[in-house]
């Protein structure tokens, strides 16, 4: 009999623990809030919560933003709901919260009327996805800290941190998502480092007057929407004039995704606008690289003979002084750098638009079921260090394509001996790039793939 008392106090304990909690659904947020305020659960939608290829994020696992020990008890709650906003309002003598959560959007804004030491937490499911070799530089999370419009990132096991007077936006993120908070102006606010912490944790000190809280996708359009402020956690890592290549890249794969019905060739369309608009560019690269390419051919036999026949001081005043008579800069090879420093800006840009593109955060193309991970073929029976347990098949496409294209590299000013070493300076890249790009999402991969196979294609056509 006493134990069936005990359950049924049990269970009611649970139902009046459920009736304290308030939970508000709107079409990109699910939030719950307890009897005193604090937002207990967040889970954020994307684009919207309901519908095909909704992606999900979880913030906190039993706290997000909490104001002091939840169920304290005392708080009187009320509730209104228009069209555009939905208010919840929790009083306690002089001591008010009133929270103001949009029908659309991620935008949360909150109004408190008392002192506080807020607190918010990421948790276990905000947590990095697993991942292998150098995929491991994508899946992190860490601190972002907004002041004048600069972006200060901070890892969470970075011991040097200390205390932030802020009246701008601060808070975590990962790869894909973000939560930030605006506090009043002069609060006080820590964050909380420690060596192998894998959890954000906030402390806000004694503030009151109007909060905003953002909790959402790291997506160029939703942040500008949100506050134009917070589009600086884009790319934050890079300068200025790279940020701007990350977003013109956006925006022109948003636009090919219009068109064309699929992320994946998008992707691939990309590729080939981009050799199409730089084509100009790569013109005058490869016209410097044809210079360095004869001027080596006819500087060659001449300096076999010096490198032969003398040494050290004598060779290297041998070779200048046949440069001088050649008319030679003796840093000419220097030019063929030129199509090497068109392309880097274009690939750090490509490179890190897609890896923080929220559009490919599981979205499948062919084999691949999500462009956001590595294509993971099929599991392997063991696992290779640095490489995973996975066998990506596209990294072995893009390094074959770029062997094909080595061996099609025939440039017609260089000897056999020359041209030998040009080819082995492309496989050896090429093998370089597949140790660099086997852990990568496979969106990224792909980017590079479909590079490679224009490359066979124009060289193909150069030969014909």
């Amino acid at each position: 009999m006493s134990k069936r008392i005990a359950v049924m106090l049990f269970l009611l304990a649970l139902s009046l623990n459920a009736a304290a909690e308030t939970q508000v659904n709107t079409d990109t947020l699910r939030l719950t809030f307890d009897a005193s305020g604090n937002l207990k659960s967040a889970f954020a939608c994307f684009p919207m919560c309901v519908g095909e290829n909704s992606r999900v994020q979880q913030f906190g696992d039993s706290s997000v933003i909490n104001f002091g020990p939840e169920g304290s008890g005392g708080w009187q709650q009320t509730e209104k709901k228009s069209d555009d906003q939905y208010e919840l309002r929790f009083v306690q003598g002089g001591a008010s919260l009133t929270w103001r959560i949009p029908s659309k959007g991620y935008r949360i804004e909150l109004e408190t009327a008392g002192k506080y030491q807020l607190s918010v937490q990421s948790g276990e499911s905000f947590r990095p996805r697993e991942a292998a070799g150098f995929g491991t530089w994508l899946e992190q999370s860490r601190y972002a800290v907004m002041t004048d419009g600069e972006v200060q990132q901070i890892g969470f096991d970075d011991t040097d941190a200390a205390e932030v007077t802020t009246g701008q936006w601060l808070g975590f993120r990962n790869r894909y998502w973000t939560l930030m908070a605006a506090p009043p102006e002069e609060a006080v606010a820590r964050l909380e480092t420690a060596e192998d912490r894998q959890d954000a944790a906030i402390s806000i000190d004694g503030a009151e007057g109007q909060w905003a809280f953002y909790l959402g996708p790291l997506e160029p359009k939703v942040l500008s929407r949100a506050d134009p402020e917070l589009s600086n956690l884009l790319y934050a890592g890079l300068w200025f004039w790279l940020r701007w290549i990350c977003f013109g890249l956006f925006h022109l794969l948003a636009g090919l995704a219009l068109l064309i019905p699929s992320w994946g060739l998008s992707v691939m369309a990309l590729s080939l606008i981009v050799n199409v608009l730089m084509l100009p560019l790569i013109r005058i690269a490869d016209r410097f690289q044809q210079q360095v390419n004869e001027t080596e051919a006819r500087l060659a036999p001449e300096l076999q003979r010096i490198k032969k026949n003398f040494k050290g001081e004598q060779q290297s005043a041998k070779i200048l002084a046949l440069y001088k008579t050649e008319r030679v800069h003796p840093l000419y090879s220097l030019k063929s750098m030129m199509g090497v420093a068109v392309v880097i800006p274009v690939f750090i840009g490509a490179f890190d638009m897609l890896a923080e593109n929220i559009h490919l955060l599981n979205t499948g193309f062919l084999w691949i079921s999500d462009l956001s991970r590595p294509d993971d073929l099929f599991r392997l029976p063991f696992r290779l260090p640095f490489f995973g347990a996975e066998l990506n098949l596209l990294p072995f496409l893009m390094t074959g394509l770029s062997v094909v294209a080595s061996a099609l590299h025939n440039p017609l000013a260089l000897n056999a001996e020359l041209r030998k070493k040009q080819v082995r300076n492309m496989l050896l890249l090429a093998v370089a790039f597949f140790a660099l790009f086997y852990t990568f999402p496979a969106g990224m991969v792909l980017y590079w793939t479909s590079n490679n196979l224009i490359s066979v294609i124009k060289s193909l056509w150069a030969r014909r």
